[in-house]
């Protein structure tokens, strides 16, 4: 018989062997069944040490877990926030620039209006300007209109209203490519209309002062006394405040109620002045014979006061009153032979002798340049020629500053 193995031995059956009293019992358990039964006490006892292990760590994990979901989920709510105070900024930058784009808009339709009413107003100058027969010269560099066309998209004359482009439909102009870009598109406009109004204005204003400064002349040069209100114009002054940007529209305003008024004084001027005898007494070339003052009389010899000027001029050639009035001499008049005198208020007159005929009758009303009569010998006269007076007051003056004026006399007059 062969020894049993030491694996054999090892797996031998296991004696238990259980006293109660004297009494000894004894079983055999195979040794699988002993392997069997540790291995179960030590899976229970591992089981054991781990269920207590989790029960003891498992609030620290629940913890840890609860943790990271609540750091998970304010990170998310952070970002959500985050992008909602982006939104929210966006909306208020496009609101702003919204609100910006409606306010800008606003202002250059106000300033439109503003330059639309303000062409009117020197549509209307314009207009009075060429009633009252004053050219106004336009700067061809800084005001050509050709200009104002291409700011308007039409034909310019700066006599009517030029109706300028409006933008009022908000919704046309949101449709364009960009709304600032249109905006940008319709300031640059309105200010090429500005300067092209700014020239317009500048060319009225100049020519109306020119206007006035030479009608002034003109009375200072033959010695008149200018009516109350026109002898000086009102004093300005006062301290200097610039303008800023945005205020040339009121200063453009003011320069038109200045030219109004200078165009009313121009007015006054003209008429004052026009009814001078600022005109020559016969057409074309003057040949002046005898000037006023002393010299030896054709008749006597000897020195005599002559009264007047003499023109020469063939018989028949027609004589012009010199400015507007009332006839008061139409007849036979001593050594002036046939004599015309006219009454030209505020104590001018002028005579007309030696005619060969007379055209009016006293107490008829006369214009500058009217046919009165015709040159001619009558009464104290040594051959054809005109006998012309300038009187003042009754008192007679050197015809001459009046003829040299006539020379250099404004259209209108």
């Amino acid at each position: 018989m062969k020894p049993p193995s030491k694996f054999g031995r090892r797996l031998a059956p296991h004696t238990i062997t259980v006293a109660r009293g004297d009494r000894l019992r004894s079983f055999s358990v195979p040794a699988w069944a002993s392997w069997s039964a540790a291995g179960l006490a030590m899976s229970t006892v591992a089981w054991l040490i781990g269920s207590t292990a989790y029960i003891a760590f498992n609030d620290e994990i629940q913890d840890a877990a609860r943790a990271h979901r609540i750091s998970v989920e304010r990170a998310y709510e952070d970002r959500i926030a985050t992008l909602r105070r982006q939104i929210d900024e966006i909306n208020t930058r496009q609101f702003l620039d919204q609100q910006a784009f409606e306010t800008r808009l606003e202002t250059l339709l106000s300033r439109q209006a503003a330059l639309e009413k303000r062409q009117q107003d020197i549509a209307g100058l314009f207009s009075q300007a060429r009633r009252e027969k004053v050219t106004i010269r336009l700067d061809p560099s800084p005001g050509d209109t050709t200009r104002l066309a291409s700011a308007t998209g039409r034909s310019f004359d700066p006599s009517r209203p030029a109706p300028l482009d409006r933008a009022r439909d908000k919704a046309a102009v949101a449709s364009q490519t960009s709304e600032m870009e249109t905006v940008d598109r319709i300031q640059a406009s309105i200010r090429r209309v500005e300067t092209v109004q700014s020239s317009l204005i500048g060319a009225l204003d100049e020519t109306l002062d020119a206007t006035a400064e030479k009608l002034v002349a003109i009375n200072d040069r033959v010695g008149a006394r200018l009516p109350d209100g026109l002898a000086v114009e009102e004093g300005v002054g006062g301290p200097l405040v610039e303008l800023r940007r945005g205020h040339s529209g009121l200063a453009e305003d003011r320069r038109l109620m200045r030219i109004r008024e200078t165009l009313k004084r121009v007015r006054l001027l003209r008429d004052h002045v026009g009814a001078l005898p600022v005109r020559q007494p016969l057409a074309g070339d003057l040949t002046i014979t005898s000037r006023f003052g002393r010299r030896i009389d054709p008749f006597l010899g000897r020195p005599a006061l002559h009264s007047g000027t003499d023109f020469r001029a063939p018989t028949g050639t027609p004589v012009l009153a010199t400015a507007g009035g009332t006839v008061t001499i139409a007849s036979y008049s001593g050594g002036y032979g046939r004599l015309i005198e006219i009454d030209h208020g505020n104590g001018y007159r002028t005579r007309y002798g030696h005619l060969s005929r007379i055209l009016v009758a006293p107490g008829t009303s006369v214009t500058a340049n009217q046919v009165i009569g015709r040159v001619g010998s009558s009464g104290r006269s040594s051959g054809p020629h005109l006998h012309y007076e300038t009187r003042v007051h009754q008192r007679t003056i050197d015809p001459a500053p009046f003829i040299e004026i006539s020379q250099t006399l404004p259209e209108f007059l």
